[in-house]
């Protein structure tokens, strides 16, 4: 697809967003796929196996970024894990060759980042986890990235540091 269709089509893109919980005790997260995608329908109604179906058949709209992003979404929350990180690194990849040029560039790879931050932590990658919703906040501060970097910071022990502070005569 030529470069200039790709932006065109996202800058004519809306984002739907679903809450995700994870597994740990009060561990919230919210993944984001993009609206009239193919599957994105199916994915909202929790149809993940219908989704993934239609996902996975259909070539002709295979290396689209909003397929890729909806099959992110669909194996993390269908809990397949290795599946879903792998996916959503395609998705970034597939919009960081783009560049960040335009403000729907950026969102859409930050939500792609915070998806797979998502997707790590349930993998109980927490370092790697962290460093994805950092960098999706870097590239764009919104109310999901924002968020699932809050939850994950909430999740993980405070590293406390010792001053020691001398006074020499």
């Amino acid at each position: 697809m030529k470069k200039a269709i790709f932006i065109s089509s996202i800058l004519a893109t809306l984002l739907l967003t679903t809450t995700n919980s994870a597994s740990a005790a009060e561990a919230k997260f919210k993944v984001a796929v993009v609206k009239g995608a193919i599957g994105s329908v199916d994915i909202a109604k929790g149809e993940l196996a219908s989704s993934i179906e239609k996902l996975t058949t259909n070539k002709k709209d295979n290396d689209f970024y909003a397929s890729k992003m909806s099959l992110c979404v669909a194996y993390l929350q269908a809990s397949y894990n290795t599946e879903s990180e792998s996916t959503c690194t395609s998705a970034i990849n597939s919009l960081e060759s783009l560049g960040h040029a335009n403000s729907k560039v950026r969102y859409l790879t930050a939500l792609n980042y915070s998806n797979r931050g998502v997707a790590r932590y349930r993998k109980n990658q927490l370092t790697a986890a962290l460093k994805d919703f950092e960098v999706a906040v870097a590239i764009d501060q919104n109310p999901i990235t924002s968020a699932n970097l809050a939850s994950i910071r909430k999740l993980l022990p405070i590293t406390s540091v010792d001053t020691v502070t001398e006074l020499s005569d």
